[in-house]
């Protein structure tokens, strides 16, 4: 009898830990979310605008249109404008773009200083961005590596490159296996003098090791699901496109912490609140409807090509 009674205790007290917690989670208003990151490269450049939306919703975050935006390429010691690159939403889908005359044709050029300006329901946003220099890829190589710290056997590839001579040099390094853009988290390759952030003394440095490997693929974590395009990273006759941006600071800092925010579930217990990162777009007028987020940003780039052979 009193083992049936030890029974019954231990079902009731199982079954009672099942209740469903709903959250409420207090509803803000929406924000307008600008995705300004121009380049030197040949080809049309966009400008997008979106609207947050709440956490727990699961939908597509919704379009802006109706805005008038432009950047232009101006002098901040005068504040004379040299040229006016107007963006249109053809589509009416919140993307702006700028398509050039010329197959020459390109916004940015390195050292210059750019303005952005977005006129949306009778209120101006604005932010500014210089072009900062770059640096050439010397190379990309590979080689086969056997089963290391729980990463498979599988052909593994670096990138070579050096760090400008001069402080303060910061990067966002792109790669594309395949044609296909590593786009997770953790995949988000950032470089400050060649190394991980200030204060490391490595200026004019070949990019350090963890760099040079984080054009890999990383694999899935959490439910341990791995696709065709996680590890092994190379295959023979894969191609790797490696992309080096050049970044103003406040770009570099800005895309650290959202990678920081993007991967901080890995850290389970650990992770900290998410909340809205700074942003360099400003409204004009202290009356303005809406505080925007998101960024803008002007890029040189320098970019190499190699297939697994």
């Amino acid at each position: 009898m009193k083992k049936y009674f030890l029974f019954l205790i231990t079902i009731f007290l199982l079954t009672s830990c099942e209740d469903i917690i709903d959250l409420e989670l207090e509803q803000n208003d929406s924000q307008l979310v600008v995705d300004a990151w121009l380049n030197d490269q040949p080809g049309p450049q966009v400008i997008k605008l979106r609207r947050t939306i709440d956490y727990l919703d699961n939908s597509f975050t919704p379009e802006v249109t109706g805005a008038t935006i432009t950047v232009a390429d101006i002098n901040i010691s005068d504040s004379t404008i040299n040229q006016i690159f107007v963006f249109e939403d053809e589509d009416n889908d919140g993307d702006y773009v700028w398509t050039p005359t010329t197959t020459d044709d390109v916004i940015i050029q390195e050292g210059k200083d750019y303005g952005l300006l977005i006129d949306l329901d009778g209120d101006q946003y604005y932010s500014f961005s210089k072009a900062n220099r770059t640096v050439p890829i010397d190379s990309i190589g590979y080689e086969y590596q056997e089963d290391e710290v729980g990463q498979p056997d599988g052909i593994y590839a670096q990138v070579y490159a050096k760090d400008a001579v001069g402080e303060g040099d910061v990067y966002w390094i792109k790669t594309f296996k395949n044609g296909s853009f590593l786009n997770k988290g953790r995949e988000m390759n950032l470089a400050y003098d060649g190394s991980f952030g200030p204060g490391t003394n490595s200026d004019g440095i070949l990019f350090i090791s963890p760099i040079r490997f984080g054009i890999n693929r990383i694999a899935d974590s959490g439910d341990g699901a791995i696709d065709d395009n996680d590890i092994p990273p190379y295959a023979i006759g894969d191609s790797i496109r490696v992309e080096i941006y050049s970044l103003t600071q406040e770009a570099f800092f800005h895309l650290f912490q959202a990678r920081e925010q993007i991967t901080q579930g890995d850290n389970g217990l650990f992770a900290t609140p998410i909340n809205n990162i700074p942003t360099n777009i400003f409204t004009q007028s202290a009356n303005a409807k809406e505080s925007p987020i998101g960024f803008f940003c002007v890029s040189k780039v320098s970019t190499a090509e190699r297939v697994i052979e």
